[in-house]
């Protein structure tokens, strides 16, 4: 008979988990510190695993099954590894992608009833870490980057948490489960808090449920036939395609017309026109009407900084001067400098090179950041600390260590190594700080593992959706659309914050069959 102390064990650590997520690394480790106790002390009340369990309970566990695989896969690339001290390091890391599916599909504790409570406490944690990150946001003095808006956990993890949890509660709302006013709070302070911190991740993710939301529950509550909400679903997955060629159209090189160019300043000095750089602000091209002769002496006597020397953020400061008249559609002469009033001078100085800066924030910042790091890089600009841009120079990089490696990977805890010894080879253009690893975790997989990690972490994103209870079927398929699609930009196994919330919910969704795997779940579990 299961002791019920046990199971408040059990939901102890689900639900600090589950707190801890949004806000702290330190609080996520006691949360599944205290599931290992409860696994433990399970142990202790009813025997080993297998005790009560034969082999029909535990051929159902397919998701138990991979989730060994992948992670023994990487326990065993340990003998192929040059330095053994990361190849640990990477699997303590992992390791809660291990011990919470391990944990809760063999541990006995009542998944109906803990499953009642959970999209309460994540909801509710993730309301209270949205109002957090928004309040102290908009506390703090001055403009904020996007990341400082997350002092929790990052910025990216956190977008995950908010779709997956987002999209949750419009389906329970859609399965006349849930009223109106959570999911409605959901979407509001979590689109707040991917549009302050311009996470293209979370902006991607919230539109994907909307379509998985039609595509898999229906609209029927708004008097949409399931026909039609799924005909919709591939109409905004058709639109998706079309904004992302727009965007591709928007983010095209464009030369200036030398036509519609003047040859001179108001005050006579010939104009510099570079007509092969791209670069604009706005619809100015950067790099015309130039006049540098006119603007020194002018400079020089409004600002106590040189015209010729570094801004407040250790830039040229004629460089950034030159994009800041551009974002006002100035020319780059005395006329445009004398434009300038006293707080744009200090700008300026400060080293904020574009007007859109101040006056864009959130998402369409990104949008104007996205468009100066490609046009940036059609111009031959360095591509460091450009996010998108640099990304292609992380992906070429995989690809040479890929061709060293096809098979069995680098091994574990080589990967670091190699990234370094490929930037070196290829001779990239990156600076020593922004040469990481490749922010896809299928190519993380693949790099470090071989073809079979990318088939083992196939096998559980699959298998993890096939044989689900009804009654968590539909949360289960939200949680793995989210995580499958997070991994194509990012490295999602690869933190602490984001590990968890990977193994924490394969946990939960994880166990086909009830405590001993005949309940009315298991014949569901096998032929679905």
């Amino acid at each position: 008979m299961q002791k019920a102390w046990v199971d408040r064990l059990y939901a102890a650590g689900i639900g600090v988990t589950l707190v801890a997520m949004p806000f702290s690394t330190w609080l996520m480790s006691q949360g599944a510190f205290l599931c290992v106790m409860a696994w433990v002390a399970d142990r202790l009340v009813n025997g080993p695993v297998l005790r009560g369990r034969g082999w029909r309970f535990y051929r159902v566990q397919a998701p138990l099954w991979a989730v060994l695989g992948l992670w023994g896969w990487h326990a065993l690339g340990l003998l192929w590894t040059s330095d053994l001290a990361e190849g640990w390091n990477v699997l303590r890391i992992k390791a809660p992608l291990l011990a919470f599916p391990l944990i809760l599909i063999t541990g006995r504790w009542d998944r109906q009833r803990v499953l009642a409570w959970v999209p309460k406490v994540w909801a509710f944690a993730l309301v209270a870490a949205c109002i957090a990150v928004l309040g102290q946001g908009l506390l703090r003095e001055g403009p904020l980057a996007p990341r400082d808006w997350s002092p929790f956990v990052s910025h990216i993890r956190l977008s995950l948490f908010i779709a997956f949890g987002t999209a949750w509660w419009w389906a329970k709302w859609l399965q006349r489960q849930a009223r109106l006013a959570l999911p409605l709070a959901l979407t509001v302070l979590g689109g707040a808090v991917i549009w302050k911190t311009a996470t293209l991740t979370g902006a991607l993710l919230l539109p994907a449920v909307g379509v998985m939301l039609a595509a898999t529950v229906g609209l029927d509550r708004i008097g949409v036939p399931r026909k039609w909400a799924r005909r919709g679903a591939w109409g905004a997955l058709g639109l998706a395609v079309g904004a992302v060629l727009w965007a591709a159209w928007a983010l095209r090189p464009l030369r200036p017309d030398p036509a519609s160019l003047p040859e001179r300043s108001a005050a006579g000095t010939p104009y510099w026109h570079d007509l092969e750089r791209t670069l604009r602000e706005g619809d100015e091209f950067v790099w015309t009407r130039v006049a540098e002769r006119e603007m020194r002496p002018v400079w020089n006597r409004r600002s106590a900084l040189a015209f010729d020397g570094l801004d407040g953020r250790n830039q040229e400061l004629k460089m950034t001067l030159i994009r800041y008249l551009t974002s006002l559609r100035l020319p780059k002469d005395s006329a445009g400098v004398e434009a300038l009033s006293a707080d744009q001078i200090a700008h300026v100085e400060r080293g904020i090179p574009t007007a859109f800066e101040l006056t864009h924030s959130g998402l369409r910042r990104r949008w104007d950041v996205l468009r100066f790091e490609v046009l940036n890089a059609w111009d031959g600009g360095n591509p460091s600390g450009h996010s998108v841009v640099q990304r292609l120079h992380f992906l070429r990089a995989a690809r040479w260590i890929a061709q060293g490696a096809p098979v069995w990977g680098v091994g574990t805890g080589d990967l670091n190594r190699e990234f370094a010894r490929a930037y070196d080879a290829l001779e990239s253009p990156l600076q020593p700080a922004f040469r990481l690893r490749a922010h896809n975790q299928y190519v993380s997989f693949f790099l470090a593992g071989g073809p079979l990690a990318v088939l083992l972490w196939g096998a559980v994103l699959v298998l993890s959706g096939r044989g689900v209870p009804a009654d968590y079927r539909v949360a289960a398929w939200l949680f793995l659309g989210v995580l499958a699609l997070s991994c194509l930009t990012e490295d999602t196994l690869e933190t602490q914050a984001g590990v968890t919330f990977a193994g924490l919910f394969l946990g939960l969704f994880g166990r086909r069959g009830g405590q001993d795997g005949r309940d009315r779940n298991v014949e569901t579990a096998v032929g679905s």
